[in-house]
């Protein structure tokens, strides 16, 4: 559960024609880190030009027009070279007419350059089985399997299940690797010898999923570190795109029934945040909206939150929820948790809270919740939304249409309605 949703929303949310956002699921990419064995050479200081202008005069093979010919160049490309060596007190001219001749310079160079050999390194290359490439991730970002399960993140499939064969790693691809644009280096692979695979990780991505409920329509998209990734594309959609992932939508839902007293007041979403000081006490939320009012209530809740979910799913109630929860305990903000399911990591660490914020946190485990509901100090969140599961609980994806009621006396009845089954 993070603002980099949020941002991904906003950016991505309209760029389908025809199509709705309509979910955005953590997923990763399965990856293989490979020792590529390579033969590599010294990255030479000069270009290929004016390094065979350098060994030609060192042959002594004559002057500019004499060179040219050798190498079946036009006259002035070789000009231009010896013009440039000379600027660098590389070469001079003579003895002869036309002749050129190294300076002291020049020799250490042209030395140096014929004492270039070719040398064996290793690498540990990162290979994307879903693309079937060698891939530019940093191994900071990588994960085990354990711990992208424990995130929540659907594992997506591999192009194919063979073992990694040296022609699949290219010297190309690992230059591209080693020499990132800017960056410069001081080998160049001419040859991969040999690969083996060395460890198998996962890169966490987004899968955005956009639809059109009345015609059934599902598309995908693959978003890794914030952008578009057309090659994760075209390969997951070789392997069936999102029916090899079960994505399903079904039609939306009408807004969640209001108090009838409040059902009149209800006002159109407006531009900007909902919580927006200045906008009706009762308006409409949309999709990603709901998102947003969750992240302010753990963000910014002073006194009480309570949230009633019928399901809480890793892929939500992820480290960074646990992290911004235990801070509004810490800051004394009474937290209600009311959930009909949840699985065992989640049980774990809400009882390590419990336990260390008894005063404060309470968790209540009902067979099934009365509704989804959000409340935090005086506003109310009405709405079907799963807040809680969202994401990474397997079910169809759908639009939910919800209302913010800023009323405090109004979010004070629905608190102590929803708190009346488990008083004691």
């Amino acid at each position: 559960m993070t603002s980099l949703n949020l941002l991904i929303a906003k950016r991505f949310g309209g760029v389908r024609p025809g199509l709705d956002l309509l979910g955005i699921e953590k997923a990763a990419v399965p990856v293989t880190v490979v020792t590529a064995d390579v033969l590599a050479q010294e990255v030479k200081p000069l270009p290929l030009l004016d390094e065979f202008v350098l060994r030609l005069v060192k042959a002594e093979v004559g002057g500019a027009s004499e060179i040219a010919a050798f190498l079946g160049l036009d006259q002035r490309l070789v000009d231009a070279a010896v013009a440039d060596h000379y600027r660098e007190s590389v070469l001079s001219f003579g003895p002869g007419p036309g002749r050129l001749a190294l300076t002291g310079r020049g020799r250490r160079l042209a030395d140096e350059l014929e004492s270039i050999r070719p040398i064996q390194r290793s690498f540990k290359v990162a290979f994307d089985r879903l693309t079937w490439s060698v891939a530019d991730y940093d191994g900071r970002d990588l994960l085990n399997k354990r711990s992208a399960l424990a995130e929540g993140c659907l594992l997506l499939p591999a192009q194919r299940t063979t073992r990694i064969k040296t022609a699949d790693i290219t010297s190309a691809a690992v230059n591209s690797i080693l020499r990132p644009s800017g960056r410069q280096v001081s080998i160049d692979v001419l040859d991969v010898i040999d690969v083996a695979p060395s460890t198998h990780r996962y890169m966490p991505v987004d899968v955005l999923i956009y639809g059109d409920p009345n015609r059934g329509d599902v598309e995908t998209a693959v978003i890794v570190d914030g952008d578009p990734s057309e090659d994760h594309d075209v390969a997951l959609a070789k392997l069936g795109g999102a029916a090899s992932l079960d994505f399903r939508i079904e039609p939306s839902a009408p807004a969640a029934a209001l108090p009838p007293h409040l059902e009149g007041e209800r006002m159109p979403r407006v531009l900007g945040s909902p919580l927006d000081i200045g906008t009706p006490g009762v308006r409409e939320i949309q999709l990603f909206d709901h998102q947003v009012v969750l992240m302010t209530a753990l963000e910014k809740a002073r006194e009480r939150l309570l949230i009633s979910a019928d399901l809480a799913v890793p892929s939500v109630v992820d480290s960074e929820f646990f992290a911004r929860l235990e801070q509004r305990l810490r800051a004394r903000v009474r937290v209600d948790l009311i959930l009909a399911a949840s699985g065992k990591e989640i049980d774990a660490e809400l009882d390590r809270l419990v336990g260390r914020y008894r005063k404060w946190l309470r968790v209540h485990r009902p067979e099934e919740v009365d509704s989804n509901t959000l409340i935090y100090d005086g506003v109310w969140a009405v709405s079907d939304f799963p807040w809680l599961s969202f994401r990474g609980a397997g079910k169809p994806f759908r639009d939910y249409m919800g209302t913010v009621v800023t009323d405090s006396a109004e979010a004070d009845q629905e608190y102590v309605r929803q708190l009346a089954p488990f008083a004691s």
